[in-house]
């Protein structure tokens, strides 16, 4: 009447055998996507530093430039006019300056993870189904 554990058939697992191998197929892959992560994170962020220290570096040297560029333009020109047009160049070379950081600095949101885990997820809901 009831079957044992032993009158089994050794080729077609048990449902403890296929649940358990669903868990560590499950923990391979979030192990796997989380590895995956952390390099992409690691490279986003060395590639952002680097950037960061470049605009930095050209920022200071551009503003020695330009405070030198004022000096000596004032010094030509007189100071009425020349000092008020100096003031609106800095101006303009610093808003130009900070737009060109903000778009170099694109807010993309580890594009292949994302897409790696969406496919995952669905190949998941195609499994399961």
């Amino acid at each position: 009447m009831f079957e044992s554990v032993a009158a089994r058939p050794a080729d077609k697992p048990s449902l403890g055998d296929i649940l358990e191998d669903v868990v560590h197929q499950a923990k391979s892959l979030v192990q796997a996507e989380l590895s995956m992560a952390r390099r992409e994170l690691t490279f986003e962020l060395s590639r952002a530093v680097s950037g960061l220290g470049l605009l930095a570096a050209g920022a200071i040297l551009l503003t020695a430039g330009l405070s030198t560029l004022g000096v000596l333009l004032v010094l030509a020109f007189g100071v009425g006019i020349a000092a008020a047009a100096v003031v609106v160049t800095f101006l303009a070379l610093g808003t130009a300056l900070v737009l060109m950081a903000m778009r170099s600095l694109d807010r993309k949101r580890f594009p292949r993870t994302t897409a790696r885990l969406a496919l995952d997820a669905q190949q998941v809901m195609e499994t399961v189904e």
